[in-house]
């Protein structure tokens, strides 16, 4: 007789179940990616309008000042603002996250490779940004660092949302996108259109925005500001620094103040916002600030300031040598470079600079008038007409 066996328990795994879609952190990718564009978009708008002279709502203090941002020569790529190009990557990211979304529901995982690396690339721009933030301009953007916190959300999400991990979901929409190079070369065109678009729109809202009157940093020096015009033969005592983006646009205001106001006598000061050469400040603002106000010093000394000053203003984007400055405005350049190292031009600069702490200058531009601080911008009334003297007492009537 046979012994009837007992069949054991099929003890083989299982097939593996499929991965979920991951629905729900594509949504949020989306949701992040759309927050992304209205940053971008409200910091356009903002660049366009630190540009017309307007101070917008960040503009806090020196430190923590998105008009200071926008102002630097950091502010722009390739010829358009760097929030235009933040706009076109989370716009590229909204898409993309929205098409993952839709081949979700069919249980494919297309296009959250490229959704991981425009998020990477973000990222990455991102903490370019930051360094520059404060080891080149001395200041912080709020708005900015809100795209910073957006753009690191997208990469957490976009990341969890591959299944497989990020390389072979980026390794995956690349094959797809080499085995059809007639639809990659289309969308290639589309995002050339895109950039040239967003060029178009942001040149028509700038030339929409108001230009303000008068130079402002968001700062105004405490008490009360007498609207009144300012007397004939007053003088105008200017404190500025030449790596100022604002004290720049003053600059531009000052000669319209001379025209409009000969009898005035406009003194310039120097106070650069770097601890070099100020010991009102922690840490350096501008940090070169105390060799261009040297250069200025030293182009004075051979009677050609106007001209220095003009051209170390015009330099901010192009940050030539001063040497080389004064060579082009036909100074003698050894001698120049002599005074720069001279101590009697580094106690001149001291000189100004403790005056304008004395005075209670605490931003640049800032202007003295009446024995009055006013911060950041030109005092009321300064271009009206000059106030008529008083006339002298009458005679008694005997």
């Amino acid at each position: 007789m046979t012994r009837d066996r007992k069949k054991k328990p099929d003890r083989r795994p299982s097939a593996p179940t499929p991965a979920p879609p991951r629905a729900a952190l594509l949504v949020a990718s989306l949701l992040l990616a759309l927050g992304g564009v209205a940053l971008s978009v409200a910091l356009a708008r903002l660049h366009a309008r630190a540009h017309a002279g307007l101070s917008s709502f960040c503009a806090i203090n020196d430190v923590v000042n998105c008009d200071r941002v926008a102002l630097s020569r950091f502010s722009t790529f390739l010829g358009l603002p760097v929030a235009l190009w933040g706009a076109l990557g989370y716009g590229l990211a909204a898409v993309l996250a929205a098409r993952a979304l839709a081949h979700a529901r069919r249980g494919v995982t297309a296009a959250r490779g490229l959704l991981f690396a425009v998020a990477a690339v973000a990222v990455a721009a991102s903490a370019a940004l930051a360094v520059v933030s404060e080891l080149a301009i001395g200041a912080w953007c709020l708005l900015c660092m809100a795209s910073w916190a957006t753009a690191a959300g997208l990469l957490a999400t976009a990341w969890r949302a591959c299944p497989s991990g990020p390389a072979a979901a980026v390794a995956a929409d690349v094959a797809v996108l080499r085995a059809r190079p007639a639809r990659t070369a289309a969308l290639a065109l589309v995002a050339l259109v895109a950039v040239v678009g967003a060029r178009a729109a942001y040149a028509r809202y700038a030339a929409t925005v108001p230009r303000a009157p008068a130079a402002s940093a968001g700062a105004r020096a405490p008490g009360p500001i007498s609207p009144a015009p300012v007397a004939a033969g007053g003088v105008v005592v200017e404190f500025s620094d030449y790596e100022c983006p604002f004290c720049a646009r003053a600059h531009e205001q000052l000669a319209t103040l001379r025209a409009a106001r000969p009898d005035l006598e406009i003194v310039r000061r120097h106070f650069p916002l770097d601890a070099a050469c100020n010991p009102a400040l922690a840490r350096s603002i501008h940090p070169s600030a105390c060799a261009l106000a040297r250069a200025a010093i030293c182009a004075e000394a051979q009677g050609r300031f106007a001209e220095m000053d003009d051209a170390l203003f015009r330099n901010q984007q192009a940050r030539e040598p001063a040497s080389r400055l004064a060579a082009r405005l036909g100074l003698d350049v050894a001698a120049f470079e002599a005074c720069l190292a001279s101590p009697a031009t580094e106690a001149r600069l001291a000189r100004d600079v403790e005056d304008g702490m004395r005075a209670g200058v605490r931003a640049t531009p800032s202007y003295v008038v009446g024995g009055k601080v006013y911060a950041g911008e030109l005092p009321p009334g300064l271009l009206a007409a000059p106030a008529a003297p008083a006339p002298p007492p009458r005679a008694a009537e005997r």
